[in-house]
Formats: structure tokens, C-alpha cells, sequence
């Protein structure tokens, strides 16, 4: 991924937002744990190995692989461009909708990488991914706001996000390695530009929000407690029918308990 420096007033700045104060604490701590315990296979077994994923059933890697780096420069530059970027459009997007977005395009791009390079064995590692979809939803949000690309070159960033799928489209075609991961970084600008491009796709990953599921549970739960009020109401009725027309000595001992436990819950 190449440096990039915010010089515009747009967005939130240099403030850290909620999600992204998160994510940089997390990749921190993974780090930091990775670096206590380097003899333990990290990247073979969170990062993303497109040969494992289905032969030994590792499918969590797919989002693991976000939060695993390199080295240290690698964990610093991901996470600068997170804080430059992240804010605004979380800001703007609110933190479930980024949450979303971030793991989209992450997971977006595990799938490019797996798809170029199905029974490679090497890991693919990092947040580039997903850190690319993000300057394209940024692009998107923000096109006028001016960067410096590669801390020296104004321009647009729209522009500039045009330049680097360029230059990781030509590293993927004419690749000789050197440890960078193209294809997961054109993936994950593909993914976010499909996003903004799809209204359908918008729709479906609202519908996945865990918030949407909870109001969805919360509203079957109070359409069965309606149904239930309605029989037992129904229940209720049918037995003051037949105390009227037998009398209470006509009562069953389920009947009797119904009116009892009804009785109790009017009260309170």
C-alpha cells in the first residue's frame, strides 16, 4: 500500500472515532502478542493461506488475516491510513455501517486473493484490503479533498485512488513477488466500489447488521406474546361461557388453574 497525508479540512481530520480506536487497538494487541510468542504459527493458522482455507476447513481466516502484520512498518502505515481516513467516514456512516463496510472489503479482498492464487501455500496477512476499500469510500465520499501521494505529490483522491489501482493492477499483472499482496488490494477497492455502486448489495449488508437481527427477534417475540394474550383470551372467554350455562362445579382442574393464573396477572 502506498503513504498517503491528509491536507484537507474535509471530514473529521486527524480525530479518532470510536470504530477505528478500536481496530488500531486490536491490531496493536495482536501484534504485541505476536512479537511475545513468535515461535507460535501466526500467519499459517490466522493468516490467510488460500491452500488451507477448504482442505483443512480454516474458513475463519478470511477475517483473521485483517489483523495479522508483517512487521512493524507494516502495522504503522495500515493503521496511519486507517486513522486518516477511518473517522470521516465513520463520522458520516456511523459506527455498525463502517463496522460493515471494513469487514466487506476485507473479506472482498481475501476472496480476490483466494480466487488469483487457490492452492498457494504462502500467507497473505494485513489490512491493506480492507484500508483500500476505505480510500475508495473515502474517493467516493470526499472527492475533492486533496492528499499528498506518497508525501510529496498533491492530488485529488479520487485521482489518487485511480493511480494506485493502476500501479497495484500492473504489480499483479507483472508480479515478481516482494511480498505484497495486489490482488487483495485491488480486491478490496473492488468490493467498495461495488458497494457504492449497488443498492441491493447496500440493502443486503444492512440486513446482516446484528442490530436488524435483534429488532427482527424483538418483533417475533411480541407477535407470539400477542398470539398467546389472544388465545388465552379466547380460553378465558370459553370457560366464563361454561361457568354461566354448568357452573363453577363444572370446572376442570386445568380450567380452574387458567382462571387462577389469569386473575393473578390482571391484579398486577
Amino acid at each position: 500500500m502506498a503513504y498517503y497525508q491528509h491536507t484537507s479540512s474535509y471530514g473529521s481530520g486527524f480525530s479518532m472515532s470510536k470504530c477505528v480506536k478500536a481496530l488500531i487497538i486490536i491490531n496493536a494487541g495482536v501484534f504485541v502478542l505476536i512479537s511475545l510468542l513468535p515461535r507460535f504459527p501466526w500467519f499459517f493458522i490466522f493468516g490467510l493461506v488460500p491452500r488451507f482455507i477448504f482442505s483443512k476447513l480454516m474458513l475463519w481466516q478470511p477475517v483473521t488475516y485483517l489483523f495479522i502484520h508483517a512487521n512493524l512498518w507494516h502495522l504503522v502505515i495500515n493503521m496511519l491510513m486507517l486513522w486518516f481516513f477511518g473517522p470521516a467516514i465513520e463520522d458520516s456512516w456511523g459506527t455498525k455501517k463502517f463496522l460493515s463496510y471494513y469487514f466487506f472489503t476485507g473479506i472482498g479482498a481475501a476472496l480476490c486473493s483466494f480466487i488469483t492464487a487457490m492452492g498457494s501455500p504462502v500467507p497473505v496477512i494485513g489490512a491493506s484490503g480492507a484500508i483500500f476499500g476505505l480510500l475508495v469510500a473515502y474517493a467516493m465520499m470526499f472527492p475533492d479533498t486533496v492528499i499528498l501521494i506518497f508525501f510529496f505529490f498533491p492530488m485529488r483522491i479520487r485521482q489518487a485512488v485511480i493511480v494506485m489501482a493502476v500501479i497495484n493492477l500492473l504489480g499483479a499483472i507483472s508480479s515478481t513477488g516482494g511480498g505484497i499482496a495486489y490482488f487483495a488490494h485491488l480486491g478490496g477497492g473492488l468490493f467498495g466500489y461495488l458497494y457504492f455502486k449497488s443498492e441491493r448489495l447496500r440493502f443486503f449488508l444492512s440486513a446482516l447488521d446484528i442490530g436488524y437481527f435483534r429488532r427482527y427477534r424483538q418483533k417475533q417475540k411480541e407477535k407470539r406474546r400477542t398470539t398467546q394474550k389472544k388465545s388465552d383470551k379466547e380460553e378465558v372467554d370459553a370457560i366464563l361461557d361454561k361457568i354461566s350455562k354448568q357452573g363453577m362445579k363444572s370446572l376442570s382442574f386445568r380450567e380452574k388453574d387458567i382462571l387462577k393464573r389469569e386473575s393473578k396477572r390482571y391484579k398486577q
